[in-house]
């Protein structure tokens, strides 16, 4: 039986918790758009529109909406063994091959060849945790447990991961574990010190050696870093600030994990964010754009000093005591070795470089002049547009995130997805968008910005 829009409104509302959404408010006003079907950066909807997505849904569609190659993998998997746990020597081809490919496409100075995938982001992060005060138990420093996380990072809504998570609304009811201490963020418009950079002589980062030693280096298992901070704002720190960063964990023994959840799989254009710098992680972990948003799974892989360490160092009968039912899970693997495949065969990495820069150029040509843009920034097709007051760094129309969520709105209104986050509107498309893609979007937000304005 097909449902019509207000009987799936109704439905939803009845039936579904929706994250991140007030219940009284879902009650009250309902689902506005459910969605049925996509293709490249087009949606649809069950009352009959078609938006863009220019926000990848949250930044993890990678290579577009409808993408039957991924569904016929998927399938073709699913008739052979749909899924199968990895316990106990169990294993699956598509998780092997997945393996490998990923050890093939992380830089080779970085080291990482060994995986274990996950349901997604939080998890990997959690599991990243765990390694990280392992790698340092086995050595026998058990003591070794802090985790540091910056100002306005985000790493998943778990307990740890949402630990290490730094933006306040998500605490608003629970505070972060005691385990997970927060660090200055390289975000150089709100500097906390109140510096400019390059005058500022990278207080931020001098930050994390100051909270080292103010919590005891004996007390510091890892600290995590987004390359460019998402969900927080999209943050692009200053060039040299990885340089000094990754000398600090070094001095103090203290690992790196890069959280490449949002960066990973061409979204700034390179195939990860750490390739923009010299940024070599202990641990990384990724998910999101794995699998361009088609089945849910991430991934955690450590250098092969931290993986032969713990190899080495565990006691006899020790095993990893890490896992979950759906790691390795063979269809999700499968999903994620057609959506690599998509990427090289199409060139899409570069084409995020390319049309990224283009991106850019047209937001600043459209918005450049507009009283309440502060700031346009971003890194291949991962940008954001912040506003404030002019002349000031307080919220646009005094009141905090109300401009930005105007300006969503009317985006929306005219058949955009862009999204409101703190006091900026993110702009994230698929990496299969065209140029003429490119020019209707911010053709939208450029009026969707003054309607704003004007309001």
């Amino acid at each position: 039986m097909t449902l019509d829009a207000a009987s799936l409104s109704r439905l939803d509302r009845r039936h579904l918790l929706h994250p991140i959404t007030e219940f009284r408010v879902h009650e009250r006003e309902g689902p506005p758009l459910v969605v049925t079907r996509g293709k490249g950066i087009r949606l649809e909807t069950s009352d009959g529109r078609t938006l863009i997505d220019a926000m990848s849904g949250l930044a993890h569609v990678g290579i577009g909406h409808g993408r039957s190659e991924i569904a016929d993998a998927v399938a073709e998997q699913m008739r052979e063994i749909a899924g199968y746990h990895a316990f106990y020597g169990f294993s699956a081809v598509p998780p092997i091959r997945l393996a490998e490919r990923l050890a093939q496409l992380v830089p080779a100075d970085r080291e990482i060849d060994h995986f274990l995938f996950t349901t997604g982001g939080s998890d990997a992060n959690e599991t990243a945790f765990r390694m990280a005060r392992l790698y340092h138990a086995v050595q026998g420093r058990p003591e070794r447990r802090k985790i540091l996380s910056r100002a306005w990072g985000y790493h998943g809504i778990t307990r740890a991961a949402g630990s290490a998570t730094r933006l306040p609304a998500y605490h608003l009811f629970e505070e972060p574990d005691p385990l997970h201490v927060q660090t200055a963020a390289p975000y150089c418009l709100r500097c906390e010190f109140g510096r400019t950079y390059p005058d500022c002589a990278l207080a931020c980062a001098d930050d994390v050696a100051a909270v080292i030693a103010r919590e005891g280096p004996d007390t510091i298992a890892a600290v995590i870093v987004e390359p460019v901070i998402g969900t927080g704002g999209i943050v692009v720190p200053p060039p040299d600030y990885f340089a000094r960063l990754q000398e600090i964990c070094r001095r103090h023994d203290v690992l790196l994990i890069v959280d490449e959840v949002i960066t990973g799989f061409g979204r700034t254009g390179h195939w990860f964010g750490m390739e923009h710098w010299d940024l070599k992680p202990d641990i990384v972990t990724f998910a999101k754009a794995l699998t361009s948003g088609t089945l849910p799974l991430g991934a955690v892989g450590p250098t092969r000093r931290v993986y032969e360490t713990i190899r080495d160092e565990s006691p006899d009968g020790s095993p990893f005591m890490m896992g979950i039912t759906y790691n390795n899970h063979p269809t999700g693997c499968a999903a994620a070795l057609a959506v690599l495949d998509v990427l090289e065969r199409e060139g899409l990495v570069e084409r995020s470089a390319k049309l990224g820069a283009y991106l850019l150029e047209s937001l600043h040509r459209a918005l450049d002049g507009v009283p309440e843009v502060r700031e346009i920034r971003g890194l291949g097709l991962l940008t954001a547009i912040e506003f404030t007051e002019p002349g000031s760094l307080d919220p646009a129309g005094g009141e905090p995130e109300a401009f930005s969520h105007r300006v969503a709105d009317e985006c929306l209104t005219r058949g955009v997805i862009a999204r409101a986050i703190w006091d900026c509107v993110a702009c994230v498309p698929p990496l299969c968008v065209s140029e003429q893609e490119i020019d209707e979007i911010v053709g939208v937000l450029g009026e969707s910005v003054r309607a704003a304005s004007r309001s």
